[in-house]
């Protein structure tokens, strides 16, 4: 069972499959086991764990991809190292995202 939502499996494709592969990423999303979740008030980081993610620090911000539900909007950032991967989802408008932003309906936006 993914520790993603389905948007957030998408971000991370758009984000870490030019870097590790899309066969890799699948891998990673189905396996990767739960390590913690930390919401800071204007977005969350949620860190997973799996072999596959590797050791050196990687910083996955390309594409810039946007997710959108009503007028919030999210921009997401995977930071991988030391077998573990840390998706950032900061605020991108002018409202901060809300702590139950993962419940929601997202739409991606990759620019």
């Amino acid at each position: 069972m993914s520790q993603f939502q389905p948007f957030e499996q998408d971000a991370v494709r758009l984000l870490v499959a030019p870097i590790l592969g899309a066969a890799t990423v699948d891998v990673i999303l189905a396996e990767a086991t739960f390590v913690s979740y930390e919401y800071t008030g204007v977005g969350y980081f949620l860190t997973v764990k799996h072999p596959s993610i590797p050791e050196p620090r990687i910083v996955a911000s390309e594409p810039l991809v946007i997710g959108r539900a009503g007028n919030t909007e999210g921009g997401f950032i995977a930071f991988m190292s030391n077998g573990e991967m840390m998706l950032e989802c900061y605020s991108a408008g002018t409202e901060n995202v809300p702590e139950n932003f993962r419940e929601q309906t997202v739409l991606l936006d990759p620019t």
